[in-house]
């Protein structure tokens, strides 16, 4: 029978700071509530203790109790704000009386900070992980103080938070998730990639912030290219509908191009009511790719970017410890694709010119046609299943092969989908033609795996020992959170040091896990600081993780 917390408390008063090792595991009932410690520091600097709380809630809306996912957000975001008020802070040393949860952003996604699921009988489960500084003076224990913390103070926080589970702001918050999932789920059934609602505010205070820019231009859809949505709530609402196939998102540069493009690719996550794009909804699959050199590539099949390398090289199985700009972005499209995206957007500002675009009187004097650029090849691709959306100031061949062309004129959308007739005239006209056709890459294994014992992310950048170099995850664009970006290189590194694991398919298991709360295959013991990840997040970390070799898993690794 595990120890009370209080009886472990009362007897190592004035002991030595590592006596709190003696709570680990130790439980104790306040009220309705289960406490138990799952993770003890060993010093009043570190990192805080975990203690879990479990508690069960009857009669709660039917409507929140039925979606667990915005129900667990929200009394996330009670406990993330009232939290701090019921921390004993100045009672020692270091984190000592400290009480809180990572502060999360305003998408709504599974955490394990709160979990939530359904007992049975009208009953909810809740699981909540809080980081608790247990108090320290001179490196001693303060018994005192951690009991009343513990017991007293942290019991007050939750069940204040969860007091505002029965109000109106929950049933706006499990709204806007239902309203999100049906427009996610009727895009996918009409063939449309994303959604931009009208009265959508797209622009952000700041670079880097998340709160929506006071004053700006509401967006507003081309009547051409509107959707009327009636809600399950009973609203209906209308936005611009960005069908599959090839889109072209121009105009002048400083008129909105990359802020929609931004809207789009955060898209894939449901918004808190308030944010300004909660009424953006894109393709979870939907991704974000862009060029990076110097990268790391193993045995991807860029055959259908890249005719030919020096020396006659492989291309269907391209490794390479330095990619240029050019095979740098075709690799990552493909290392997308493996892992199940169906949608792909580029920026001409963050990719390879010549990725973009090619230059057709450039090749009469070249002699050599090497590069096989999207403005060629997105056309097959879309035969292929695979959507692109591109934002470029222009190009002939991109929009002649366009199926919607949109202009951005002063962050107003305008459609010119008009101008694809034009565009293959001129084509014709100048003796253009394209010969290429999109190959979908195979499946890959870790055929040489990497082993690492900790790692850190300090700016987007991984540090492990076992890596012999660091690696820069910056272009991972769409994860918002910095616990979304630990927990994708944890499950990263998971696969990545088990030989044989097949990379999409092991990214797409973990990436399942986490959405229904299971740790299992990360940590026994979860902190509140793991948040969910799609698999293309987390295969984007293991295709670039220095010193792992993939080979396709229909052969034999040689």
């Amino acid at each position: 029978m595990a120890r009370s917390i209080s009886g472990v408390l009362r007897g190592i008063e004035g002991w030595g700071y590592k006596a709190y090792k003696e709570l680990l595991g130790s439980e104790e009932r306040v009220g309705g509530l289960a406490l138990r410690f799952t993770r003890v520091q060993g010093d009043p600097f570190a990192p805080p203790s975990v203690v879990t709380v479990k508690f069960s809630l009857e009669r709660l809306p039917s409507k929140a109790a039925g979606n667990p996912i915005p129900l667990a957000d929200f009394l996330h975001r009670r406990l993330a704000e009232t939290l701090p008020s019921y921390s004993m802070r100045g009672v020692g040393e270091g984190n000592s009386g400290l009480l809180s949860v990572p502060k999360p952003s305003p998408i709504i996604i599974p955490r394990s900070a709160v979990e939530a699921r359904p007992a049975g009988g009208g009953l909810v489960a809740f699981t909540v992980r809080v980081w608790v500084g247990l108090p320290s003076r001179r490196r001693r224990v303060l018994a005192r103080e951690a009991e009343r913390l513990v017991l007293e103070r942290l019991p007050q926080a939750v069940r204040a938070s969860a007091e505002a589970l029965r109000g109106e702001e929950l049933e706006r918050h499990v709204d806007a998730w239902i309203e999100q999932e049906y427009i996610r789920r009727l895009l996918a059934s009409r063939g449309f990639v994303s959604f931009i609602g009208d009265g959508s505010i797209l622009p952000r205070r700041c670079g880097g912030c998340w709160e929506p820019l006071e004053d700006a231009i509401p967006f507003e859809s081309p009547r051409s290219l509107r959707l009327e949505i009636e809600l399950p709530t009973g609203r209906v609402v209308s936005g611009m509908g960005l069908r599959r196939g090839l889109t072209v998102i121009s105009g002048p540069a400083f008129h909105g191009k990359t802020t929609l493009a931004e809207a789009i690719a955060h898209g894939v996550w449901n918004h808190v009511p308030g944010d300004g794009r909660e009424l953006v909804v894109s393709l979870s699959s939907l991704v974000v790719a862009e060029s990076e050199n110097g990268r790391w590539v193993s045995c991807v099949d860029v055959s259908s970017f890249v005719r030919g390398l020096p020396g006659n090289g492989d291309t269907r199985c391209f490794s390479t410890r330095d990619a240029s700009g050019a095979t740098s972005l075709a690799a990552t499209i493909q290392e997308y694709v493996e892992s199940g995206a169906s949608a792909i957007v580029v920026d001409e500002d963050s990719a390879a010119t010549n990725m973009i675009h090619r230059d057709h009187w450039a090749e009469e004097f070249t002699g050599k046609r090497t590069l096989v650029p999207l403005s060629d090849i997105a056309s097959s691709m879309k035969e292929k299943g695979v959507s692109v959306v591109i934002i470029a100031s222009g190009s002939l061949p991109l929009l002649a092969d366009a199926d919607t062309i949109v202009v951005m004129d002063e962050y107003r959308p305008r459609d010119a989908t008009h101008y694809v007739e034009a565009a293959r005239k001129a084509l014709s006209e100048i003796g253009y033609s394209k010969d290429s056709s999109y190959r979908r890459p195979p499946a890959r294994l870790v055929a040489k795996p990497v082993k690492v014992e900790k790692f850190k992310v300090r700016g987007r950048i991984l540090e492990a020992k076992g890596l012999p170099d660091r690696v820069d995850l910056r272009g991972l664009r769409q994860l918002v959170e910095d616990t979304q970006v630990n927990t994708a290189v944890r499950a990263a590194l998971k696969i990545a040091s088990t030989r044989g694991s097949v990379i999409a398919r092991e990214a797409a298991r973990i990436s399942e896990m986490l959405w229904r709360w299971d740790y299992s295959l990360l940590t026994p013991n979860p902190g509140p600081d793991i948040s969910y990840v799609r698999p293309y997040d987390i295969a984007f970390i293991v295709n670039r993780l220095p010193g792992m070799e993939a080979f396709p898993a229909s052969q034999k690794p040689r």
